[in-house]
């Protein structure tokens, strides 16, 4: 008996499963590597014979993107050195950085024998992602090499005498490491770990310091002042073990969006600053535009976080920067080594004179020049090892900070002294001291002078606050600069108006570091800094205030300048 011919819609979906099933052969055909193939001793080759699973849900081998190749070449410079690698690395979302630290561990474990891997990652989920691309790496057989190796719940051992291994766990485990040596380490979204020191403490003490061996922090930015904020901002400093590297989103191929010729993208005025402050396409316009609004619930600094496009955008996101990002990312890149660093004492006829002293408190930019006119702020701390005390003399002309002298270690008596010898020192500016607190004590020796020290005088050129008495209707002089909540809010907007509006030359990489993470809350109507030096226990704003109280004195020089009524003429 005949069969009879099957259905003509039967006979469709027979095919298209055949072609289904043809296409997932011909992928599985390509990662199948050649009969009598070798295993490669080349790094990169064995890398990128490894399969992954791509965006598109597709089997393929993994082939360097731009921001993988950045990786590489820096982790392969350093094994050319014979110099221990270790990365911080802060990274947009998406960009496959996980994945292609993982190849690289695994490159290096399947290759050499005896090595140690360790994984750590944030969650159990990401563990588990972590882990499930490794076990791709074996499953597909991508090239020969040792012997097949054990894999069991989050480990994966090969047998010896290869005998190199690697383990998968998260931050969780307190005890991470403790007790292992290891030799390749990725940590992954390090930002995002709770409690990360102590974990981190037992890591660094499994992992000897020798060129064959790698700690790598990769992580998206999750808010200032966590582990990861914190080491990123030593390492940009040059203050970490660690070296920064920053991926920006703007170097990733997939994050643009095609335009059509005729095609209006209309970005409202902040979106238009953003694409020309950082050189965008139309395409990346397109897809910031898109992004932003879109999976970033519209939120500047949420998009900033995720996907930044430069590092002190990605750590902004709790606060509102108060000073503009980009002149400072300007700055930062124009920052200088002072000319001289050192301290100022009494000379002959008691004028100052510079002493170079290593690591003093007074650093200059800029000798002073004759017929040129300085101003300074002063902002005074207690002197025991917390607050500092800072004073910052400006350029009054040009806005270029041209000296800070900053401690913790001075009380405010002997600060006075400082103070009095710095201004003397530029030609007699005038000088700002804030009068709160222990202010006082340093205003009275500028203005009083010292029994103890002969060559010490009324200094000649001190402010006075001029306000209207309320009891009294006439104006009154008080001698320094009084901060309160109405005069700290204005000298800062005017400090912000004029940094943004290039009036001020900073070279100091402190203060800009100090001005990055000064960030206004608009929730609680309050000021709050996010940056902690890598040296201190205390986060500090006394940079700010001193330049603030300084940029204050360049408005006053030529119109409001009072002087000590106990001065004569021959003081001038």
């Amino acid at each position: 008996m005949t069969p009879s011919a099957p259905a003509p819609h039967t006979r469709d979906v027979s095919m298209r499963s055949l072609g289904v099933r043809l296409d997932r052969l011909t992928q599985w055909a390509l990662l199948i590597p050649k009969a009598g193939a070798r295993r490669p001793r080349d790094l990169r080759t064995f890398i990128e014979r490894l399969p992954i699973i791509n965006k598109k849900g597709e089997l393929t081998r993994l082939r360097l993107n731009p921001a993988q190749e950045i990786i590489f070449q820096k982790l392969m410079e350093k094994r050319r050195r014979r110099e221990p690698a270790r990365f911080i690395c802060l990274k947009s979302r998406q960009m496959g950085v996980s994945t292609f630290i993982q190849a690289y561990i695994f490159g290096l474990l399947s290759l050499y024998p005896n090595r140690f891997g360790l994984v750590a990652a944030h969650s159990i989920e990401s563990a588990s992602s972590m882990f499930a691309v490794t076990r791709r790496f074996l499953s597909h057989g991508a090239c020969k090499g040792p012997p097949a190796p054990a894999v069991s719940a989050r480990r994966i051992e090969f047998p010896a005498p290869h005998n190199s291994s690697m383990r998968i766990d998260t931050a969780a485990n307190r005890k991470l490491g403790r007790g292992l040596t290891l030799h390749y380490v990725h940590a992954g979204e390090v930002a995002f770990w709770d409690k990360p020191e102590e974990p981190i403490l037992a890591i660094n003490q499994a992992i000897p310091y020798h060129w064959d061996t790698l700690v790598f922090w990769e992580s998206t930015a999750n808010g200032p002042q966590n582990l990861f904020h914190r080491e990123w901002a030593a390492a940009e400093k040059g203050g970490s073990a660690f070296d920064p590297i920053f991926l920006s989103w703007k170097i990733f191929p997939e994050y643009s969006l095609p335009v059509a010729e005729r095609e209006a993208l209309d970005p409202d005025p902040k979106e238009a600053q953003y694409a020309r402050d950082f050189e965008l396409t139309a395409e990346q316009l397109k897809w910031a535009m898109l992004t932003k609004r879109g999976m970033c619930r519209n939120s500047w600094e949420k998009f900033h976080q995720e996907y930044p496009a430069a590092p002190e955008l990605a750590f902004s996101f709790t606060g509102l920067p108060w000073f503009e990002p980009t002149v400072i990312r300007i700055m930062l890149s124009n920052a200088a080594t002072p000319q001289a660093v050192g301290a100022l004492e009494f000379g002959r006829a008691g004028a100052p004179v510079f002493s170079p002293i290593e690591r003093g408190p007074l650093a200059l930019w800029r000798f002073p020049q004759r017929n040129v006119e300085y101003v300074l702020g002063m902002d005074v701390g207690e002197g025991v090892s917390a607050d500092y005390t800072v004073i910052q003399v400006v350029n009054a002309a040009t806005g270029e900070l041209v000296a800070r002298w900053r401690s913790n270690r001075v009380r405010p008596e002997a600060a006075g002294v400082e103070a009095y010898l710095l201004g003397r020192f530029y030609n007699n500016g005038l000088l700002g001291i804030e009068r709160n607190g222990p202010g006082l004590a340093t205003l009275a020796v500028c203005e009083n002078g010292l029994s103890s020290l002969p060559d010490l005088t009324p200094y000649p050129n001190l402010y006075y606050h001029t306000f209207s008495d309320r009891k009294e209707p006439e104006q009154t002089k008080r001698l320094g600069w009084i901060t309160n909540r109405v005069t700290k809010e204005a000298m800062l907007n005017r400090l912000a108006e004029t940094f943004s509006a290039g009036g001020l030359t900073i070279y100091c990489r402190e203060t800009l570091l100090e001005m990055r993470g000064f960030i206004w809350d608009p929730e609680k109507r309050l000021f709050r800094q996010n940056y902690k030096a890598p040296e201190d226990k205390l986060k500090h704003d006394d940079d700010i205030i001193a330049l603030a109280i300084a940029n204050e004195m360049r408005h006053h020089a030529r119109h409001t300048r009072f002087f000590s009524t106990s001065l004569s003429n021959a003081d001038f």
